[in-house]
């Protein structure tokens, strides 16, 4: 299956276009992201960002570590044979790191109530840090330690990746957002999927194309 998977040019570059409108969706959410309106000492209704800070509507740390694993995900499925290993490994732990740094940032807010969508905005860089662990396992595989062994688990990890798919695309249908999404689901039923839940869907689909080949 790897095999065939590798060597199937056009399925590389169709994965790497996926990429390239998941990244083209996310640039444009944190372009035209909306202020966040917050309440006030009086109950006046203002916008966060109009006090000198830079809170949105949208999550800008979680945009950017999806940008992140998008550029990652290109190169590996473009440049299978060419893309060193120890560089990714490097890259990969390196965002592994700083993903871990957010996550303990985002529980200790969440813990305090600093923010209103604390929960959800700890869940959707935990999901970017899950994603970067897992490629990181694998890629550690490849690389000479424990080689041949990541296998079975990596096909696991393809299969939870294809039921958070599955979870994402019946939750959008039914215009229900679920708790762990990195990524807002179409508000009304009935609507199919949201273009806003594109980037979820591409990379839990993406994740488990790479950890297949």
């Amino acid at each position: 299956m790897a095999g065939f998977v590798l060597d199937q040019p056009g399925a590389r570059a169709l994965a790497a276009l996926a990429f390239g409108v998941a990244a083209l969706v996310v640039l444009a959410r944190v372009m035209f992201a909306e202020p966040m309106l917050t309440t006030g000492e009086h109950g006046a209704v203002g916008c966060a960002g109009h006090s000198g800070g830079t809170a949105h509507g949208g999550d800008h740390e979680s945009d950017a570590a999806h940008l992140l694993m998008c550029a990652v995900m290109v190169a590996m499925v473009l440049f299978p044979a060419e893309a060193h290993a120890h560089t990714l490994h490097g890259v990969l732990l390196a965002m592994t790191l700083v993903f871990t740094l957010l996550l303990g940032d985002r529980l200790v807010r969440w813990y305090r109530g600093d923010h209103p969508r604390a929960g959800h905005r700890a869940a959707a860089i935990g999901y970017h840090l899950a994603a970067a662990v897992v490629m990181l396992f694998t890629m550690s595989g490849h690389s000479g330690h424990g080689a041949g062994h990541a296998g079975g688990p990596a096909l696991v990890f393809a299969a939870l990746f294809l039921v958070d798919a599955a979870v994402v695309m019946v939750s959008a249908r039914r215009g229900r957002a679920h708790w762990w999404a990195a990524h807002p689901v179409a508000p009304e039923p009935g609507r199919g999927v949201s273009v806003a839940a594109w980037p979820h869907l591409i990379m839990d689909l993406g994740m488990a194309y790479m950890l297949v080949a």
